[in-house]
């Protein structure tokens, strides 16, 4: 169970990042350094460049990764979560616990080897949206974090400005409906 009040950062993201963009630089540029080495008529200073560019862009990624990690950071207050992150571009979010509609947890094969998984926090108001409004990724204990996200969900949080502490049920009774009957009547009469 995570501390209240505490930051803390993904366990794997930087080792998630690196394998996933290692494995598509090794793609993208290994085959094209295999065919120009392999090519009869192309000067050995093109596979080289290649493999030079490579190099570079693996060393960078190797950078990027960590330094994006370091910056990512999660807290659970008693009514909100927040978020933080980035390494050129900072951005900070925070979701109130009374918004949260779902929480779901992810993981796929890679994250399962490395023993992580991530929580896709989903809110009310976003529409069509089909993604997540924040996501906690590379944790190792997802499930519990998404319980007790779900927790403080079900605790509920702060009462909504303006009820004056008082729960709506839900139910109105006669008087309410038959004033609220007699309101929209007069709007009509005037309207006509």
């Amino acid at each position: 169970m995570r501390q209240r009040h505490e930051w803390f950062g993904p366990d794997a993201l930087a080792t998630l990042y690196r394998t996933y963009l290692v494995a598509s630089l090794v793609v993208t540029m290994g085959i094209p350094i295999a065919v120009t080495t392999l090519a009869e008529d192309i000067p050995w200073y093109v596979p080289a460049g290649l493999a030079g560019l490579t190099i570079g862009l693996l060393a960078f990624i190797w950078w990027w990764s960590a330094a994006y990690a370091r910056s990512v950071g999660f807290r659970l207050t008693d009514d909100e979560i927040e978020s933080r992150g980035g390494v050129w571009w900072h951005s900070q979010s925070t979701v109130p616990y009374s918004r949260i509609t779902n929480a779901e947890t992810k993981q796929g094969p890679i994250t399962r080897r490395f023993g992580v998984g991530s929580v896709a926090i989903q809110t009310a108001g976003q529409g069509a949206q089909s993604t997540a409004e924040l996501t906690i990724q590379g944790v190792a204990d997802y499930e519990e974090l998404r319980e007790q996200i779900l927790e403080s969900v079900r605790e509920g949080g702060p009462e909504p400005e303006g009820t004056g502490g008082t729960t709506h049920t839900g139910t109105a009774d006669e008087a309410t409906l038959d004033a609220l009957l007699d309101e929209v009547r007069a709007i009509r009469e005037r309207l006509e």
